[in-house]
């Protein structure tokens, strides 16, 4: 039999990590070099229910009465036995089969017919009780048969695995080509790899995520606390371990010195060559459909502003024409206007993640008009605008929601609220609330009567929250500042829609009103602000 080592591996590529982990060599199961007919292995020890998927990435021939020195982690050994002389007591067997498996070794394979006729006992007690896989190699195989049998194997592993990243690769950038781009790109990696994938923007806010149903079971404030880090310190890809023992792969995407976004993606064990292929892909194309989302360049900023003019005018066919040219989606549905004083001083990293936000983010348009930044955003971009002017302490005024249609109101409404902010010093950006410059509930606010009026109604919601510790008044109102649509309310509050609808039928059970009427609701949002403004 061959006494030479066989060494079966490629070299590695490590992937950038905040841990310095280094990529493992591929490896096949020991139960598929176990099971090879040809070889009649037969497994006498060691073995549980994980034996079988146990990874194998050398096949090393050593006679040595001490082979761990040469040997690395996910090694097959093979031997004759013959220095198995010196470990004819239990205490030295044990410590022989001890000293394998803190080496990482894989199993151990003895051969029979040349030293000894059967595998001396002390070794097959010992690999049992300390839980090491022991075969004998029959007389008739050669080691090398094994040697090159694992190899055959690797290789056809190795092949498979090209095979995947090819296809995958083409399945990935053709997605890419669709309307949403991004979207569809990230769907289909996350089809291909079998765990989750998503896009964050400088924030951490997850702005592409797939796939859904794993959206849930994702702490989506642990990701945004982990890209910022990743993004403050300048780190370009790095591995997260969660307190859970889980873990994500993080790639950051953009230019040297302008960071769009981070690629965030489940981690399922350390990625192979073929996965860190296609990591580096999507990588690609995200950076790509960021920048073309962002609209960078005084061209892409004008074209906003004109569209945004157009909005106002009612001209909205015209606009979403030109909106085609600037690969920006028009906010639909429920919307808001925001509006906030630029710093005094410039800042960068205000203007990227201004930027990474915008390209991140369908359905919001920013530009100047008037001289000063206006933004115009679906309501679900709403917590993620007012973290970011939050975080630059930067004043603004957000309007109430409304539709395109009233665009201009809305535009009207939140420079009211800016000129508030202004005057008094805010720390956070102000709602606009008609009370700012008088109106019919600024009337009623100052009514005795409509106050007493007002508790009275809403005293069995109070008395409810009070009593249980419940969040009905607050839902109710943030439900009905959303005209009733349910899952831009969710998202504000920050529960499930089903969450949310459920505290509205205990509100309407408790008030005994239906809440489908204009005047319940109508009656509901003056006794609000009423006992909001005392």
């Amino acid at each position: 039999m061959s006494n030479s080592a066989a060494t079966i591996a490629t070299d590695p590529n490590p992937l950038t990590e905040l841990n310095s982990a280094i990529t493992p060599h591929p490896t096949i199961q020991l139960g598929d070099l176990l099971h090879q007919y040809q070889l009649s292995l037969v497994l006498i020890a060691g073995s549980d229910e994980a034996t079988a998927v146990r990874p194998v990435q050398w096949v090393h021939v050593s006679e040595l009465e001490d082979p761990t020195p040469f040997l690395t982690p996910r090694t097959v050994l093979l031997t004759t036995g013959a220095r198995f002389d010196v470990v004819q007591a239990q205490d030295d067997a044990d410590a022989y089969v001890q000293r394998l498996i803190d080496a990482g070794t894989s199993a151990l394979g003895v051969a029979v017919g040349l030293h000894w006729d059967r595998i001396p006992a002390p070794v097959v007690a010992a690999c049992d009780r300390l839980g090491l896989p022991l075969f004998r190699v029959p007389y008739d195989t050669a080691f090398i048969e094994i040697v090159q049998t694992a190899a055959r194997l690797l290789d056809a592993l190795s092949r498979e695995r090209d095979i995947w990243a090819i296809e995958s690769q083409r399945a990935v950038t053709t997605a890419s080509l669709h309307r949403d781009g991004l979207g569809s790109a990230v769907r289909e990696a996350a089809a291909r790899l079998g765990r989750w994938v998503g896009i964050t923007d400088r924030s951490g806010r997850l702005v592409e995520f797939a796939p859904q149903a794993a959206r849930s079971a994702v702490d989506a404030e642990w990701i945004r606390r982990e890209t910022r880090r990743l993004v403050e310190r300048g780190v370009s890809a790095g591995r997260i371990g969660g307190a859970d023992g889980t873990g994500v792969q993080m790639q950051a995407l953009g230019r040297q010195g302008q960071v769009l976004g981070v690629l965030v993606v489940e981690e399922h064990g350390t990625p192979d060559t073929a996965e860190r292929t296609l990591f580096g892909l999507v990588a690609a194309l995200a950076t790509v459909q960021l920048e073309h989302r962002s609209g960078i360049g005084a061209a892409q900023a004008s074209l906003r502003s004109a569209i945004l003019e157009l909005l106002i005018a009612d001209q909205h066919s015209l606009a979403e024409r030109l909106a085609e040219g600037t690969l920006t989606r028009i906010p639909a549905g429920a919307i808001a206007a925001v509006r906030y004083r630029s710093p005094a001083e410039p800042d960068p990293s205000f203007a990227e993640d201004l930027q990474s936000l915008d390209a991140g983010s369908p359905g919001l348009i920013g530009a100047l008009r008037g001289g000063a930044p206006l933004i115009v955003a679906e309501t679900r971009h709403l917590p993620a605008l007012k973290r970011l002017l939050v975080a630059h302490r930067l004043p603004a005024g957000i309007s109430e929601r409304g539709t395109l249609s009233a665009l201009s109101e809305l535009i009207g409404q939140a420079d009211r609220a800016l000129e508030f902010a202004l005057g008094s010093d805010a720390p956070t950006p102000v709602d606009y609330r008609p009370e700012l410059h008088g109106g019919v509930l600024r009337l009623l606010a100052g009514q005795p009567e409509a106050a007493a009026r007002a508790a009275a109604l809403l005293g069995p919601i109070r008395h409810h929250d009070e009593r249980h510790g419940d969040r009905i008044e607050e839902s109710l109102t943030t439900w009905l500042a959303h005209h009733g649509q349910t899952s831009p309310a969710a998202t504000e509050l920050g529960v499930h829609r089903h969450t949310l609808k459920a505290r509205v039928l205990t509100a309407a059970s408790l008030l005994q009103l239906d809440l489908d009427s204009p005047d319940a609701r109508a009656e509901l949002w003056a006794a609000l602000r009423v006992l909001d403004a005392e």
